[in-house]
């Protein structure tokens, strides 16, 4: 399992701030993965692993924490 964390108006859309999903490949594999994140497929929002600045296409492992931002200046 991996944890997801939503901010700013994204956690609205979310209708949570955190969430328990099953581990994926990427953070594009989970918004690909779940009908619900489909307003997660912009990609001018930043990603976060583990608290530090990452990309759509990083690895992830059991455990991770993935966090959606968005665009710095729009929070």
């Amino acid at each position: 399992m991996i944890t997801l964390l939503f901010f700013a108006h994204l956690a609205d859309q979310a209708k949570t701030r955190e969430r328990q999903v099953p581990l994926a490949a990427t953070p594009q594999r989970v918004v690909e993965n779940d009908v619900n994140l489909n307003f997660l497929k912009d990609r001018s929002l930043r990603v976060a692993v583990n608290r530090r600045w990452a990309h759509w296409d990083t690895s992830l492992f059991d455990g991770d924490e993935v966090a959606f931002l968005p665009p710095l200046g729009v929070i």
